[in-house]
């Protein structure tokens, strides 16, 4: 790590009341030292004697393998991780809260209304770590949870060994208004938002959102009359790269980037607007190993563990001193995303009651697809 810091005692106080349990349970937990502040080489020997750390995470488990290896490479600290999506792994989480059973050290999810609900809930410890303020104060919540893992954008991808020039100009200009172009009949796919909130997100701002005027349901009817593929972006990726469809949308940039690093015939563009979404990553209170998820937090918010971060799952960089070196910034293709990326639909109320149990756009985009997934 580069510098020494120091923890407040208002922190230490609230945060550092349990030390040394392997259990998950609060009860057995061995008291932490009863001091004012913490300096690192404090911090590092109570996580070192604590000797592991359990994050619970709902990102791509091999980049977090990858990623906090670098922890335990630096401090000798084991990470076990679990992985699930975020609705069932929060899920687990809060069943083990409410049972005063805690397992988890961290968690990181890219839900944040689930990590608002945990902070509320009183389940995620107030801690700022030293570099905190190096983070996009709107992309996270101060004093409990960090974009440290960054986020990822909607795009439409493409494969370019399939297409005209004409036709990637078409994509690159216009990415929603190409999946309805009818040269594209037939060779074409689309995310149902049926699969996730930030799909839906995607398709509403279209429909009934910001771009609403300039699309509105006539541009998914010309999708839809395309005969598109409607299945995952895992699959949809697949579909491209393998030459079955030449196109599709919405998917991640995250997830197409690490595609193209492994060489395959894959390009993106982003579709204007777009949606994205950032993962958060938080102390857990009572946590069984509280200052190796201290001290985790403290490595994970560096400039170098987000650029580690950064470089191996291809995303850009959210921490303010590290710049964007994904593999493709240089290539003509590439266009980053525009400023009117759509980050706060979670607490946009006229989206909620649109795809909530009393809205219709769920059923409408299914009828108007054919979709009966």
């Amino acid at each position: 790590m580069r510098h020494r810091f120091t923890v407040p005692a208002a922190l230490v106080v609230a945060t550092l009341a349990l030390a040394g349990c392997s259990s998950g349970s609060a009860d057995d937990a061995a008291p932490s030292p009863d001091s004012s502040e913490l300096s690192l080489d404090d911090l590092v020997a109570a996580a070192q004697d604590e000797g592991s750390l359990l994050l619970y995470g709902d990102a791509q488990e091999i980049n977090l393998r990858n990623w906090t290896a670098g922890f335990t490479e630096e401090y000798g600290i084991p990470v076990d991780i679990q992985r699930d999506s975020a609705a069932p792994l929060f899920q687990r989480f809060s069943q083990e809260q409410a049972a005063g059973q805690q397992q988890a050290d961290v968690l990181g999810l890219v839900d944040h209304n689930a990590l608002d609900q945990a902070v509320d809930n009183g389940w995620l410890a107030e801690y700022t770590p030293a570099d905190a303020g190096l983070y996009p104060a709107d992309l996270g919540r101060e004093g409990y949870y960090y974009p440290v893992q960054n986020g990822f954008a909607h795009t439409v991808a493409y494969n370019p060994e399939n297409l005209t020039e004409q036709e990637i100009a078409l994509i690159e200009d216009d990415p929603l208004g190409a999946l309805g172009d009818p040269r594209f009949a037939g060779r074409a796919g689309v995310c149902p938002p049926q699969t996730a909130q930030l799909a839906q997100a995607f398709w509403w701002q279209y429909t009934d959102g910001a771009a609403a005027d300039d699309y509105g349901w006539d541009a998914l009817e010309d999708i839809a009359a395309n005969d598109p593929v409607i299945t995952d972006t895992v699959t949809l990726t697949q579909n491209i790269v393998q030459g079955e469809i030449d196109l599709a949308g919405p998917i991640a940039d995250s997830l197409v980037s690490s595609t193209i690093t492994s060489g395959a015939p894959i390009r993106f563009a982003y579709a204007t607007p777009t949606v994205g979404s950032t993962f958060g990553m938080s102390v857990v209170e009572n946590a069984p190993h509280p200052n190796a998820a201290r001290l985790f937090m403290e490595w994970a918010t560096t400039p170098e563990a987000n650029a580690s971060y950064s470089e191996i799952t291809q995303t850009a960089p959210l921490n303010s001193e590290n710049e964007d070196e994904r593999a493709y910034i240089d290539e003509d293709w590439f266009t980053p995303q525009g400023d009117d990326t759509w980050f706060d639909f979670p607490t946009d109320e006229d989206f909620l009651a649109a795809v909530g149990p009393e809205g219709d756009f769920l059923d409408r985009w299914s009828e108007t697809f054919g979709y009966s997934g």
